[in-house]
C-alpha cells in the first residue's frame, strides 16, 4: 500500500489533499491491521499486537545449528543441535557436525571454531568468551523445569551458519 500518491514538498499546506488522502490511506491500513500468529487488541482504542503463544510455535529444527528437544524421545534434559557451517572470510568454509547435548540448568550452547581449522558443538554453564585461537559462537541458552529443557524466544542467540568477516583473526 502506498500512503502518497506523491511526495509532500516542504510548505505545502496540511490541508492539502495529498496528506488528506494520505490520512484515509493509514486509518484503513490501522482498521486491516493483523499479525500473524496473533491479534490486535484495541482496547481504549489504542492498537496493542498481541502473540498468541499457541499458534507462534517455530520449528528451530529447520535451521543450520538449530534445535530439537529430547530428539530421540528418551531424555526430556537433551537437545539435538544441527550441522553447520562457519564461513570465515575468504578461506574455506568449515563444517560442524550435529551434536546431542544433555543439559543441566542455564546451560549454554555454541561452537567452538579453531581460526581456520575445525568447529565443534559445545556447552559450558557459563556464557562462551572468546580466546586468542578459538571464536566461542553463542547459539542458545538451555533452561531445564522439572526435568524437560526448553529453549525461550529471547535465548536464542544465533541460528544459521555463521559468518566471520575475514579482517577478524
Amino acid at each position: 500500500m502506498k500512503i502518497f500518491d506523491t511526495a509532500p514538498k516542504p510548505g505545502m499546506p496540511i490541508r492539502h489533499s495529498t496528506f488528506y488522502k494520505a490520512i484515509v490511506r493509514m486509518a484503513k491500513a490501522w482498521e486491516k491491521l493483523a499479525v500473524a500468529n496473533g491479534h490486535v487488541d484495541w482496547t481504549n482504542g489504542m492498537p496493542t499486537i498481541v502473540v498468541d503463544s499457541a499458534s507462534s510455535e517455530m520449528d528451530y529444527s529447520d535451521y543450520a545449528f538449530g534445535f530439537t528437544l529430547n530428539p530421540d524421545g528418551d531424555n526430556a534434559a537433551e537437545v539435538g543441535v544441527n550441522a553447520g557451517k562457519v564461513r570465515h572470510g575468504t578461506r574455506t568454509a568449515v563444517s560442524v557436525s550435529s551434536a546431542k547435548i544433555v543439559c543441566s540448568n542455564q546451560t549454554w550452547i555454541f561452537v567452538a571454531y579453531t581460526y581456520g581449522s575445525t568447529g565443534t558443538i559445545s556447552s559450558s554453564a557459563s556464557e562462551p568468551v572468546d580466546t586468542e585461537t578459538v571464536h566461542n559462537h553463542a547459539l542458545y541458552l538451555v533452561t531445564i523445569a522439572s526435568g524437560v529443557a526448553s529453549v525461550e524466544s529471547g535465548d536464542i542467540k544465533h541460528l544459521g551458519d555463521i559468518f566471520i568477516p575475514g579482517a577478524f583473526a
